[in-house]
């Protein structure tokens, strides 16, 4: 029976990279998730302010 191919593996990516992907990309979402936090709080504040404002009207449909 003919071989096919090599007998040798070979690893297009070093040893512990899906793991190591897998850190970057939890590092990342934690990043993010803390930045729509900043800008959330920013804009309740900017909600708070503006609701302070004497011109500010809420119309009711």
């Amino acid at each position: 029976m003919a071989k096919m191919g090599s007998d040798t593996l070979q690893f297009t990516h070093p040893v512990g990279f899906f793991k190591d992907s897998v850190r970057a990309y939890r590092k990342y979402k934690q990043e993010w998730r803390a930045q729509m936090e900043e800008k959330l709080a920013k804009m309740e504040e900017e909600i708070r302010q503006a609701q302070k404002d004497p011109f500010f009207k809420v119309e009711s449909v």
